[in-house]
């Protein structure tokens, strides 16, 4: 299959992420010159930090702009694991301040009785101008883990959701936050701009190597020529 997305290899993790950041308000003014506004959704984990550090001092009209989360874990925002709690600790603060900010967690445990009323908050992401990604080991990317429960309503081209609910199989890159909340496949398709972080060897190989029906693939599908990989080892 032709390769449809771009791909670009930095020195080294602080050269990659100045880059995402830079890349990402340039998405954003560009959107916002368009029409006025502009939604941005995140994802968590320690390679976003220091970008979202960076992009929060950016000349944007971030009161304009709104922001969302990929996915989250079922966890509050005192929780550790919280990607809304790392959001607000990086992105929203300084310019960034003024963007409005929907969290992906809402009360209760179960993020399955949950799917109706997240959707509701986060039908601006079927119109999603830039959409932040990263990629485990495992070749999942979101919340997408292969074989959870969940997982066929995530990956649904056909799904009129743009959430889903999923519990993961636990493993090694799950560690014990099962239930999750994911943005589901048709968000990822109408994307405007996607940008997939890869950061080892190890990850470029199964990134470039995993089976046409593995989550990153299936994103990397849904994406097409929307999709851009930023790389270092």
């Amino acid at each position: 299959m032709t390769q449809r997305y771009t791909f670009t290899e930095f020195a080294d993790k602080a050269a990659l992420q100045k880059a995402a950041a830079d890349w990402i308000a340039v998405a954003l003014r560009d959107a916002l010159a368009r029409r006025g506004s502009a939604v941005f959704m995140g994802s968590g984990g320690t390679t976003p930090g220091p970008i979202y550090e960076t992009l929060s001092s950016a000349e944007l009209d971030w009161a304009n702009v709104q922001i969302g989360l990929c996915d989250e874990r079922w966890v509050d925002e005192d929780h550790p694991a919280s990607n809304s709690a790392m959001m607000q600790r990086t992105l929203l603060q300084n310019q960034a301040a003024a963007a409005s900010y929907t969290p992906m967690k809402i009360k209760g445990g179960d993020p399955f009785a949950a799917v109706e009323a997240v959707n509701d908050l986060y039908l601006d992401a079927s119109l999603t101008d830039v959409m932040l990604l990263g990629m485990g080991p495992d070749a999942h990317t979101l919340s997408w883990f292969a074989g959870g429960r969940g997982y066929d309503d995530a990956i649904d081209p056909d799904t009129t959701s743009v959430v889903a609910a999923v519990e993961a199989i636990e493993s090694d890159v799950t560690g014990p936050n099962l239930l999750r909340m994911t943005l589901t496949q048709p968000c990822v398709a109408y994307a405007r701009q996607v940008l997939l972080l890869i950061t080892g060897a190890d990850k470029r190989a199964v990134f470039e190597s995993a089976p046409a029906d593995a989550p990153v693939s299936l994103m990397k599908q849904a994406a097409g020529a929307a999709l851009t990989v930023y790389y270092c080892d």
